[in-house]
This record gives C-alpha cells, sequence and structure tokens, in this order.
C-alpha cells in the first residue's frame, strides 16, 4: 500500500514538474522563498527517481517471470495459459515503456 502511495506521489510530482517546464513557468531569482524550497525540490525529485527505478527494476522482474510463465506454458500446449500471461506480457511492457519515459526526466 504504501509503495503504490509513494508511486502515485512519484507520478503526481514529476508530471507537476513537467507541466511547469512544459509551460516555461519559473520563479525570479529575487525571490527568497524559491532558493528556500530548491534543496527540498531537488530532495523530492531525487526520491522520485529512486521510486521510479524501483518500480522499473520490478516491473522488469515480473516480466521476466512472465516470460518463463509463457515459455511453459507454449511447451505443455496450454492455449488459454498462454493468452492469459500474453495479455500480462503486453500490460508489463506498457507500464515499463511509462516508467522509461517517466525516467527520462529524471
Amino acid at each position: 500500500m504504501k509503495k503504490q502511495l509513494l508511486i502515485a506521489f512519484a507520478i503526481c510530482v514529476l508530471f507537476l514538474s513537467a507541466c511547469g517546464s512544459f509551460l516555461g513557468t519559473s520563479t525570479p531569482s529575487s525571490n527568497v522563498a524559491a532558493h528556500t524550497v530548491a534543496p527540498v525540490a531537488t530532495a523530492s525529485t531525487q526520491s522520485v527517481c529512486q521510486v521510479l527505478h524501483d518500480r522499473q527494476a520490478q516491473l522488469n522482474q515480473e516480466y521476466h517471470e512472465a516470460s518463463v510463465q509463457l515459455a511453459s506454458a507454449q511447451a505443455g500446449g496450454n492455449l488459454q495459459r498462454v493468452g492469459e500471461v500474453e495479455k500480462t506480457l503486453i500490460r508489463l511492457h506498457q507500464s515499463i515503456a511509462q516508467v522509461q519515459a517517466q525516467l527520462k526526466a529524471c
């Protein structure tokens, strides 16, 4: 549960920072609050990046395990299981691609 919340938080932070970059929003350098918040934002970004790296590692492990299951199902001729695992692999592949896209911001 905590891991899912961290991932959701990481995605929100990345989305917000990407939107800010896209829109060209910035704070004036004379703003004292901007200097105070910068270290916190950097630490938060590093935390988000770590969560994304962890998520990518987890997804890669799940993808590997599903690949093994697919080979086993194919060898056993279990077509129903092959279909299920193929759907899982597609979902995992999409998730990995999304995480990799988010990691580019790191």
